[in-house]
Formats: structure tokens, C-alpha cells, sequence
């Protein structure tokens, strides 16, 4: 942790419904708010972590844990952690407490519904959704951005993030976005074509 490094936001608290009604709540986050996406899981720790991007920033990630206390009672932390580096300005733990007071708001939106509620809200998202083949960002290509032009940020930009792309155009003198571009470029080669398309075409 850096000197100056202030503790990720975290908040704890219990909830009076079981861990499998919770846990289910938590993994339909995005049905609610598109803004956070699902990144990783752990099932066997009840772990779950969500992504968000941010203005002029590379985004934080969410991480969501569970515990059951008693059969009708469960303990959720939701801890907020930025992607690169840690927080050390009082403004960014504000936007990070916001973060934390929209998930608790979600969950509590999404426990309190039937299973046939949320199937329902996932029905209409579909039916709202026009799937196009055509336009689709592809992987190999953005690997391939990644590595040629990634320190301009050619490669943001084609995935849809003029935001981060506008960053990288901006610092490409210092070398940094062209570090960022080679991780991003192994990220893309090692990411498996699903994974891909739930970030990059939903």
C-alpha cells in the first residue's frame, strides 16, 4: 500500500434472507443498472466481483462477499478497490461510497423479488435487446490494435471507450498508455471469446 494510501471503502451488513436468495440478487446486479458488469465469481467462497468504469479513470472493481450467519440471515461486505493503484484523494472514496450505496440499494431492489420478477425483468431486457452480428468487436482484432497502436488508444476506441481512449492520447508521451496497451494486448489473447463478448458486446 503506498504512504499516502487511503483504505478501499468497504461496508458491512446483514441482511434477514437466506444466503441462496441473497447470492441470487447479487448475481442479476446488472439487470438493474448495465453500469456494472459482472467480472469474476467464486461459488464455493460466495465471492463475487462487478466492474465499473469511471470518468478519466480506468474504472473499479466491486467486490461482493457473503456469509451466512443463520438460515434465515446472511452478512454482505461490499468492498470498492480501483483497477490500478489505490485511493488517495478524499473525492475518489466519495465516488467509491457511492458505489457502495448503489449496490446496497440493488441487492435490497432484487431480494425482495420473486424468482418469476426476475425472470420477467431478464425477458423484457432481452426483448428490448436487437442482437446484431454484424458491428460485433472482435477479439483478435483488438489484440491486434492493442499491440500496434495501443499507445494512442486505437484500441479503446474501437471497443466502444472514447473516455480511456482520450486518456491514452493524452499520456501517450510518458509511455505509460503504451505499458497499459501490452497488458491490455495479453489480456485479450489469453481471454476466452465469452468472457470478450460479455464486456465489449453487450
Amino acid at each position: 500500500m503506498a504512504v499516502f494510501a487511503i483504505p478501499n471503502p468497504k461496508k458491512n451488513l446483514s441482511v434477514d434472507f437466506p444466503i441462496e436468495k441473497v447470492r441470487q440478487s447479487v448475481k442479476n446486479l446488472s439487470l438493474i443498472n448495465q453500469k456494472y458488469r459482472f467480472s469474476s465469481s467464486n461459488e464455493i467462497f460466495n465471492q463475487y466481483t462487478y466492474e465499473s468504469y469511471e470518468f478519466l479513470s480506468l474504472g473499479v472493481y466491486i467486490d461482493i462477499n457473503l456469509n451466512s450467519v443463520t438460515e434465515t440471515k446472511t452478512e454482505i461486505t461490499v468492498e470498492i478497490r480501483r483497477k490500478l493503484g489505490t485511493f488517495n484523494e478524499s473525492h475518489e472514496v466519495t465516488h467509491a461510497n457511492h458505489h457502495i450505496i448503489n449496490i446496497v440499494n440493488y441487492i435490497a431492489q432484487l431480494v425482495s423479488m420473486s424468482s418469476d420478477d426476475i425472470i420477467k425483468l431478464k425477458s423484457s431486457q432481452t426483448q428490448n435487446v436487437k442482437i446484431k452480428t454484424q458491428g460485433l468487436k472482435d477479439k483478435n482484432l483488438a489484440a491486434i490494435l492493442a499491440l500496434f497502436l495501443g499507445g494512442l488508444g486505437i484500441h479503446r476506441f474501437y471497443l466502444g471507450q472514447p473516455l480511456l481512449g482520450i486518456l491514452y492520447l493524452i499520456f501517450c508521451w510518458t509511455f505509460i498508455p503504451l505499458c497499459l496497451s501490452i497488458i491490455d494486448f495479453f489480456s485479450f489473447i489469453f481471454m476466452s471469446q465469452n468472457r470478450f463478448n460479455s464486456k465489449y458486446n453487450r
